[in-house]
């Protein structure tokens, strides 16, 4: 019971706060009208149709200002407030798809870099070789040959099942705190 007026008093606390308006007048700064009404001071001064290079910190009825100009201002701040704000969404926006296309075509062109054509040049090698022009000496070496590309590709079939994690195996908590009990030592205690 006590939680639920708890909760109901800080529902009410919290609608209060929100629901009280600051009392704005022309006593105030341009900066504490602004603070106060959560205003950017730049749409305020526009607003109010005053000079760009004007001090925020002069009272508003030195600035040739009253009251109702004031309320004025602020009904076409919130009239144009989601405006505002949907204008600052589709900017972000449009940059984020912009830098995402920006990415994606430098991605695919990555396939094309170094890629040099690799012609073979036949006039190279001899077209037809003899068996009566190989001797013992070429059979041991293309047998040495056959033996290492052999041996290479089994290492790297070997490399590839290799396994590169690490896998858990179950721990007793005995031995995770460096304890072990006496039973497991002494064979005359065990029951």
């Amino acid at each position: 019971m006590k939680s639920k007026i708890l909760l109901l008093v800080l529902i009410l606390m919290i609608s209060l706060a929100y629901a009280a308006e600051k009392k704005v007048d022309d006593s105030m700064s341009l900066a504490q009208i602004s603070a106060a009404i959560h205003i950017p001071v730049s749409k305020l001064i526009e607003y109010l149709e005053l000079p760009h290079l004007v001090n925020i910190h002069l009272q508003l009825s030195k600035l040739e200002r009253n009251d109702a100009e004031l309320q004025k201002a602020i009904t076409r701040y919130e009239d144009n407030e989601n405006n505002f704000h949907l204008g600052i969404m589709l900017v972000g926006m449009f940059t984020v798809f912009i830098s995402l296309l920006l990415v994606a075509l430098i991605i695919s062109q990555l396939r094309h870099i170094d890629k040099t054509k690799k012609v073979r040049s036949s006039h190279n090698l001899p077209s037809v070789l003899h068996p009566e022009s190989i001797t013992s000496e070429d059979n041991d070496i293309i047998a040495a040959i056959t033996a290492t590309l052999y041996l290479y590709e089994l290492e790297l079939e070997e490399n590839d099942r290799l396994l590169l994690t690490w896998k858990r195996t179950p721990l007793s908590m005995w031995k995770a705190a460096n304890y072990i009990p006496m039973n497991e030592i002494d064979p005359s205690r065990r029951k």
